[in-house]
């Protein structure tokens, strides 16, 4: 009975430090994806504005800028 509880209880705590460790690691990862998602919607409300611009020039100079934020924003994601 004794061996019986031992190596339950030894599984369970195996069990425990396996998903202690996991889960920070999932948080990080899940952080960095919010901070891109972020960087992209704000990248479609730029480039949604850009499209109510009616000169093609000056519409592709907006997307341009657009397009660099984002790409600063991601950088300043990792």
């Amino acid at each position: 009975m004794k061996n019986v509880r031992r190596a339950v209880s030894s599984s369970l705590l195996l069990l425990c430090l396996l998903v202690g460790l996991s889960v920070p690691a999932l948080g990080t990862r899940h952080g960095g994806s919010r901070c891109t998602d972020r960087c992209a919607d704000n990248y479609r409300i730029k480039k949604d504005a850009c499209d109510l611009i009616p000169l093609k020039h000056e519409r592709k100079i907006c997307e341009r800028r657009a397009k660099e934020s984002k790409n600063d924003c991601k950088h300043r994601c990792h």
